[in-house]
Protein backbone atom coordinates (compact mmCIF):
# COMPACT_ATOMS: atom_id res chain seq x y z
CA UNK A 1 0.00 0.00 0.00
CA UNK A 2 2.33 2.80 0.75
CA UNK A 3 5.05 1.78 -2.02
CA UNK A 4 1.40 2.55 -4.35
CA UNK A 5 0.97 6.18 -2.50
CA UNK A 6 4.59 6.75 -3.56
CA UNK A 7 4.43 5.86 -6.81
CA UNK A 8 1.15 8.06 -7.32
CA UNK A 9 2.88 11.37 -5.22
CA UNK A 10 5.54 10.84 -7.99
CA UNK A 11 3.45 10.81 -10.79
CA UNK A 12 1.44 13.34 -9.76
CA UNK A 13 4.99 15.40 -8.54
CA UNK A 14 6.37 14.67 -12.67
CA UNK A 15 3.38 15.81 -14.26
CA UNK A 16 2.91 19.04 -15.52
CA UNK A 17 0.38 21.67 -14.22
CA UNK A 18 -2.39 22.14 -16.25
CA UNK A 19 -2.45 25.16 -18.13
CA UNK A 20 -4.68 28.10 -16.10
CA UNK A 21 -8.00 28.70 -17.70
CA UNK A 22 -8.00 30.95 -20.82
CA UNK A 23 -4.10 30.44 -21.74
CA UNK A 24 -3.18 29.35 -24.58
CA UNK A 25 -0.46 27.73 -24.01
CA UNK A 26 1.12 25.41 -26.61
CA UNK A 27 -2.77 24.77 -28.38
CA UNK A 28 -3.88 25.61 -31.22
CA UNK A 29 -6.07 28.85 -31.08
CA UNK A 30 -9.42 28.96 -32.72
CA UNK A 31 -9.54 32.66 -34.33
CA UNK A 32 -13.35 33.39 -35.51
CA UNK A 33 -13.99 35.46 -38.26
CA UNK A 34 -16.05 36.16 -41.44
CA UNK A 35 -16.35 37.79 -44.69
CA UNK A 36 -16.07 41.47 -43.90
CA UNK A 37 -14.26 43.10 -47.01
CA UNK A 38 -11.15 44.95 -46.97
CA UNK A 39 -10.88 43.83 -43.45
CA UNK A 40 -11.35 40.07 -44.07
CA UNK A 41 -12.46 38.40 -47.53
CA UNK A 42 -11.84 34.84 -48.46
CA UNK A 43 -11.23 33.37 -51.89
CA UNK A 44 -10.72 30.13 -52.53
CA UNK A 45 -10.79 28.88 -49.73
CA UNK A 46 -7.83 31.58 -48.15
CA UNK A 47 -8.51 34.21 -45.81
CA UNK A 48 -6.88 37.61 -46.38
CA UNK A 49 -7.45 41.09 -45.44
CA UNK A 50 -5.57 44.20 -43.23
CA UNK A 51 -7.17 42.51 -40.30
CA UNK A 52 -6.61 38.94 -40.75
CA UNK A 53 -3.12 40.12 -41.97
CA UNK A 54 -2.72 42.18 -38.39
CA UNK A 55 -3.79 39.05 -36.69
CA UNK A 56 -1.32 36.97 -38.37
CA UNK A 57 1.83 39.35 -37.63
CA UNK A 58 0.17 39.66 -34.12
CA UNK A 59 0.05 36.17 -33.61
CA UNK A 60 3.77 35.29 -35.49
CA UNK A 61 5.07 38.00 -32.47
CA UNK A 62 3.58 35.83 -29.81
CA UNK A 63 4.61 32.56 -31.04
CA UNK A 64 0.92 31.59 -31.31
CA UNK A 65 -0.51 28.70 -33.60
CA UNK A 66 -4.13 29.20 -34.95
CA UNK A 67 -6.68 27.82 -37.29
CA UNK A 68 -9.09 30.71 -38.71
CA UNK A 69 -13.03 29.24 -38.53
CA UNK A 70 -15.92 31.11 -39.86
CA UNK A 71 -18.85 32.56 -38.00
CA UNK A 72 -21.48 34.58 -38.45
CA UNK A 73 -21.48 38.06 -36.43
CA UNK A 74 -23.98 36.72 -33.69
CA UNK A 75 -21.39 33.84 -33.52
CA UNK A 76 -18.56 35.19 -33.29
CA UNK A 77 -19.70 36.59 -29.91
CA UNK A 78 -21.56 33.70 -29.13
CA UNK A 79 -18.00 31.50 -29.45
CA UNK A 80 -16.11 34.04 -26.91
CA UNK A 81 -18.71 33.62 -24.47
CA UNK A 82 -19.02 29.71 -24.54
CA UNK A 83 -15.01 29.42 -24.71
CA UNK A 84 -15.32 27.65 -28.38
CA UNK A 85 -13.32 30.77 -29.70
CA UNK A 86 -10.56 32.37 -28.36
CA UNK A 87 -9.81 35.41 -30.61
CA UNK A 88 -12.49 37.03 -32.90
CA UNK A 89 -10.97 39.01 -35.99
CA UNK A 90 -12.62 41.02 -38.35
CA UNK A 91 -14.49 44.57 -38.52
CA UNK A 92 -15.64 44.36 -34.64
CA UNK A 93 -17.02 47.54 -33.80
CA UNK A 94 -16.33 48.26 -29.65
CA UNK A 95 -19.63 49.33 -28.24
CA UNK A 96 -21.03 48.89 -24.61
CA UNK A 97 -23.00 46.65 -25.21
CA UNK A 98 -20.22 43.93 -26.68
CA UNK A 99 -17.90 44.94 -23.81
CA UNK A 100 -20.58 43.31 -21.44
CA UNK A 101 -20.15 40.22 -23.06
CA UNK A 102 -16.74 39.70 -24.24
CA UNK A 103 -13.24 42.30 -24.03
CA UNK A 104 -11.69 44.53 -27.04
CA UNK A 105 -8.79 44.99 -27.80
CA UNK A 106 -7.20 48.75 -27.95
CA UNK A 107 -9.02 49.85 -31.65
CA UNK A 108 -6.45 49.69 -34.49
CA UNK A 109 -8.93 51.25 -37.43
CA UNK A 110 -11.34 53.98 -36.72
CA UNK A 111 -14.19 55.02 -39.10
CA UNK A 112 -17.58 56.11 -39.07
CA UNK A 113 -20.95 54.65 -40.70
CA UNK A 114 -22.32 56.10 -44.23
CA UNK A 115 -25.10 55.87 -46.27
CA UNK A 116 -25.63 54.22 -49.56
CA UNK A 117 -28.42 55.73 -51.63
CA UNK A 118 -30.00 55.54 -55.44
CA UNK A 119 -28.55 57.07 -57.72
CA UNK A 120 -29.90 60.40 -58.34
CA UNK A 121 -30.54 60.31 -62.42
CA UNK A 122 -30.16 64.12 -63.58
CA UNK A 123 -33.18 66.10 -64.22
CA UNK A 124 -34.53 65.94 -68.12
CA UNK A 125 -36.89 68.44 -69.62
CA UNK A 126 -40.21 65.91 -68.69
CA UNK A 127 -38.89 66.30 -64.92
CA UNK A 128 -38.63 70.07 -65.32
CA UNK A 129 -41.95 70.38 -67.09
CA UNK A 130 -43.69 67.92 -64.10
CA UNK A 131 -41.70 70.03 -61.32
CA UNK A 132 -42.92 73.35 -62.40
CA UNK A 133 -46.41 72.69 -63.66
CA UNK A 134 -47.66 71.15 -60.81
CA UNK A 135 -51.28 70.97 -59.14
CA UNK A 136 -50.15 74.09 -57.04
CA UNK A 137 -48.90 76.12 -60.01
CA UNK A 138 -51.56 75.25 -61.78
CA UNK A 139 -54.10 76.78 -59.03
CA UNK A 140 -52.08 79.75 -58.74
CA UNK A 141 -52.30 80.03 -62.06
CA UNK A 142 -56.31 79.71 -62.34
CA UNK A 143 -55.89 82.55 -58.92
CA UNK A 144 -54.42 85.29 -61.04
CA UNK A 145 -56.75 84.71 -64.62
CA UNK A 146 -59.71 84.63 -61.91
CA UNK A 147 -58.41 87.85 -60.70
CA UNK A 148 -58.05 89.79 -63.96
CA UNK A 149 -61.07 88.76 -65.47
CA UNK A 150 -62.70 90.26 -62.45
CA UNK A 151 -60.67 93.40 -62.80
CA UNK A 152 -61.23 93.39 -66.45
CA UNK A 153 -64.92 93.02 -66.10
CA UNK A 154 -64.97 96.33 -63.52
CA UNK A 155 -62.68 98.29 -65.59
CA UNK A 156 -65.34 97.36 -68.75
CA UNK A 157 -68.39 98.05 -66.44
CA UNK A 158 -66.11 101.66 -65.51
CA UNK A 159 -65.34 103.10 -69.28
CA UNK A 160 -67.96 101.36 -71.69
CA UNK A 161 -70.26 104.14 -72.18
CA UNK A 162 -67.30 106.98 -72.24
CA UNK A 163 -64.72 105.11 -73.60
CA UNK A 164 -64.67 104.23 -77.36
CA UNK A 165 -61.80 101.44 -76.59
CA UNK A 166 -63.94 99.31 -74.19
CA UNK A 167 -67.22 99.20 -76.25
CA UNK A 168 -69.10 96.76 -78.45
CA UNK A 169 -70.34 93.79 -77.68
CA UNK A 170 -69.72 92.36 -73.82
CA UNK A 171 -67.95 90.02 -74.82
CA UNK A 172 -66.10 91.93 -76.85
CA UNK A 173 -65.46 94.86 -73.86
CA UNK A 174 -64.73 91.57 -71.35
CA UNK A 175 -62.18 90.75 -73.67
CA UNK A 176 -60.53 94.42 -73.61
CA UNK A 177 -60.92 94.85 -70.21
CA UNK A 178 -58.95 91.48 -69.25
CA UNK A 179 -56.35 92.47 -71.66
CA UNK A 180 -55.47 95.89 -70.00
CA UNK A 181 -55.38 93.71 -66.83
CA UNK A 182 -53.17 90.98 -68.17
CA UNK A 183 -50.79 93.57 -69.87
CA UNK A 184 -51.22 95.97 -66.52
CA UNK A 185 -50.03 93.16 -64.23
CA UNK A 186 -47.58 92.68 -66.24
CA UNK A 187 -46.12 95.91 -66.31
CA UNK A 188 -45.82 95.62 -70.05
CA UNK A 189 -48.28 98.72 -70.25
CA UNK A 190 -48.48 98.72 -74.25
CA UNK A 191 -51.16 101.77 -74.26
CA UNK A 192 -53.09 100.62 -76.80
CA UNK A 193 -55.57 100.47 -74.05
CA UNK A 194 -56.25 102.90 -71.41
CA UNK A 195 -58.66 104.16 -69.05
CA UNK A 196 -60.26 107.75 -69.57
CA UNK A 197 -63.35 107.93 -66.98
CA UNK A 198 -61.75 109.35 -63.36
CA UNK A 199 -62.98 105.82 -61.66
CA UNK A 200 -61.20 104.03 -64.34
CA UNK A 201 -58.26 105.44 -63.54
CA UNK A 202 -58.00 104.93 -59.69
CA UNK A 203 -58.85 101.63 -60.58
CA UNK A 204 -55.91 101.68 -62.59
CA UNK A 205 -53.87 102.78 -59.91
CA UNK A 206 -54.52 100.43 -57.22
CA UNK A 207 -54.34 97.71 -59.80
CA UNK A 208 -51.04 98.58 -60.44
CA UNK A 209 -49.74 98.59 -56.93
CA UNK A 210 -51.39 95.37 -55.87
CA UNK A 211 -49.98 93.92 -59.38
CA UNK A 212 -46.70 94.78 -57.88
CA UNK A 213 -47.33 93.38 -54.44
CA UNK A 214 -48.81 89.82 -56.04
CA UNK A 215 -46.10 89.21 -58.61
CA UNK A 216 -43.68 89.53 -55.77
CA UNK A 217 -45.13 87.59 -53.17
CA UNK A 218 -46.26 84.83 -56.19
CA UNK A 219 -42.63 84.96 -57.38
CA UNK A 220 -41.11 84.26 -53.92
CA UNK A 221 -43.52 81.64 -53.30
CA UNK A 222 -43.24 80.12 -56.72
CA UNK A 223 -39.21 79.74 -55.99
CA UNK A 224 -39.63 78.97 -52.29
CA UNK A 225 -41.25 75.75 -53.47
CA UNK A 226 -39.22 74.47 -56.22
CA UNK A 227 -36.18 75.20 -54.08
CA UNK A 228 -37.61 73.11 -51.12
CA UNK A 229 -39.61 70.54 -53.40
CA UNK A 230 -35.05 69.95 -55.02
CA UNK A 231 -33.71 69.83 -51.48
CA UNK A 232 -36.30 67.48 -50.16
CA UNK A 233 -35.06 65.73 -53.02
CA UNK A 234 -31.81 65.45 -52.04
CA UNK A 235 -30.10 63.48 -49.10
CA UNK A 236 -26.72 65.21 -47.22
CA UNK A 237 -26.69 63.03 -44.36
CA UNK A 238 -28.56 61.05 -41.01
CA UNK A 239 -30.67 63.99 -40.91
CA UNK A 240 -32.43 62.84 -43.93
CA UNK A 241 -33.15 59.36 -43.41
CA UNK A 242 -36.41 59.97 -41.81
CA UNK A 243 -38.27 60.58 -45.54
CA UNK A 244 -36.16 57.46 -46.72
CA UNK A 245 -36.99 53.53 -46.69
CA UNK A 246 -34.05 52.62 -45.05
CA UNK A 247 -32.49 49.28 -44.05
CA UNK A 248 -29.39 47.45 -42.19
CA UNK A 249 -27.68 44.74 -41.98
CA UNK A 250 -29.15 42.71 -39.06
CA UNK A 251 -27.32 42.49 -36.25
CA UNK A 252 -24.94 45.39 -36.78
CA UNK A 253 -24.19 48.57 -35.20
CA UNK A 254 -26.20 50.61 -37.84
CA UNK A 255 -29.46 48.67 -37.22
CA UNK A 256 -28.42 49.76 -33.82
CA UNK A 257 -27.93 53.11 -34.71
CA UNK A 258 -31.13 53.21 -36.92
CA UNK A 259 -33.10 51.44 -34.06
CA UNK A 260 -32.30 54.01 -31.17
CA UNK A 261 -32.57 56.64 -33.90
CA UNK A 262 -36.61 55.19 -33.62
CA UNK A 263 -36.45 55.13 -37.66
CA UNK A 264 -38.40 52.94 -39.58
CA UNK A 265 -35.90 50.80 -41.52
CA UNK A 266 -35.59 46.75 -43.04
CA UNK A 267 -32.97 44.26 -41.82
CA UNK A 268 -31.21 42.20 -44.13
CA UNK A 269 -28.72 39.47 -43.93
CA UNK A 270 -25.81 41.13 -45.05
CA UNK A 271 -24.49 44.39 -46.61
CA UNK A 272 -24.58 43.20 -50.12
CA UNK A 273 -28.63 41.84 -50.01
CA UNK A 274 -29.04 45.56 -48.89
CA UNK A 275 -27.67 47.27 -51.51
CA UNK A 276 -28.92 44.38 -53.92
CA UNK A 277 -32.78 46.01 -52.79
CA UNK A 278 -31.60 49.87 -53.37
CA UNK A 279 -30.83 48.57 -57.21
CA UNK A 280 -34.49 47.11 -56.95
CA UNK A 281 -36.10 49.96 -55.86
CA UNK A 282 -36.99 48.19 -52.57
CA UNK A 283 -35.28 50.44 -50.52
CA UNK A 284 -34.20 54.09 -50.62
CA UNK A 285 -31.07 53.87 -48.43
CA UNK A 286 -28.56 51.66 -46.98
CA UNK A 287 -26.75 52.27 -43.65
CA UNK A 288 -22.97 50.22 -43.00
CA UNK A 289 -19.50 51.16 -42.13
CA UNK A 290 -18.04 53.39 -44.53
CA UNK A 291 -15.36 51.26 -45.77
CA UNK A 292 -16.99 48.07 -46.21
CA UNK A 293 -20.01 50.10 -48.07
CA UNK A 294 -17.53 51.90 -49.81
CA UNK A 295 -15.05 49.00 -51.29
CA UNK A 296 -18.85 47.18 -51.95
CA UNK A 297 -20.19 49.21 -54.10
CA UNK A 298 -16.96 50.01 -56.08
CA UNK A 299 -17.03 45.85 -56.43
CA UNK A 300 -20.53 45.75 -58.19
CA UNK A 301 -19.90 48.33 -60.23
CA UNK A 302 -23.33 49.21 -60.93
CA UNK A 303 -24.68 53.12 -61.63
CA UNK A 304 -27.72 52.82 -60.10
CA UNK A 305 -26.24 53.35 -56.34
CA UNK A 306 -23.78 55.90 -54.56
CA UNK A 307 -22.19 56.55 -52.05
CA UNK A 308 -22.09 59.84 -49.46
CA UNK A 309 -19.06 60.89 -48.72
CA UNK A 310 -20.28 62.25 -45.35
CA UNK A 311 -19.83 59.57 -42.49
CA UNK A 312 -21.51 59.87 -39.08
CA UNK A 313 -21.57 57.54 -35.63
CA UNK A 314 -17.56 57.04 -35.05
CA UNK A 315 -17.06 53.53 -35.12
CA UNK A 316 -13.60 52.11 -33.67
CA UNK A 317 -12.57 48.33 -34.82
CA UNK A 318 -10.66 46.30 -32.64
CA UNK A 319 -10.02 42.87 -31.69
CA UNK A 320 -12.04 40.69 -29.46
CA UNK A 321 -11.69 37.98 -26.90
CA UNK A 322 -13.14 36.17 -23.66
CA UNK A 323 -13.52 38.05 -20.77
CA UNK A 324 -10.38 38.37 -18.78
CA UNK A 325 -8.80 36.30 -21.44
CA UNK A 326 -4.38 36.82 -20.83
CA UNK A 327 -4.64 37.82 -24.70
CA UNK A 328 -6.13 41.08 -24.17
CA UNK A 329 -2.75 42.34 -22.69
CA UNK A 330 -0.03 40.68 -25.21
CA UNK A 331 -2.05 42.19 -28.02
CA UNK A 332 -2.47 45.61 -26.80
CA UNK A 333 1.08 45.68 -26.07
CA UNK A 334 1.78 45.03 -29.56
CA UNK A 335 -0.96 47.07 -30.98
CA UNK A 336 0.54 49.82 -28.77
CA UNK A 337 3.98 49.70 -30.34
CA UNK A 338 2.54 49.84 -33.46
CA UNK A 339 0.85 53.12 -32.98
CA UNK A 340 3.90 54.33 -31.44
CA UNK A 341 5.81 53.60 -34.54
CA UNK A 342 3.18 55.40 -36.90
CA UNK A 343 3.16 58.57 -35.12
CA UNK A 344 6.98 58.55 -34.49
CA UNK A 345 8.65 61.47 -36.79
Amino acid sequence: MLSGLCLAAAVMVASPAPAPAGDPGDRVLAVGTMPMPPFVTRHDGQWSGSSVELWRDIADELGLRFELQERDLAGLFTGLEDGSLDVAVGALTVTAEREQRVDFTHPFHTTGLAIALAHAEADGWIDIFVTVFNAAFLRLLATFAGLQLAVGAVMWLLERRQNPQFQGSPAAGLGTGLWWAVVTMATVGYGDTVPRTGAGRLLAMVWMLASLVILTTATASITTSLTLGRLEARVSGPEDLGKLRVGATRGTTSETYLHDARLDYRSFPSSEAGLSAIARGEIDAFVDDAPILTLLVADRSDPRIDVLPRTFQRQDYALAVPAGSPLREQINRILARRVADLQAP
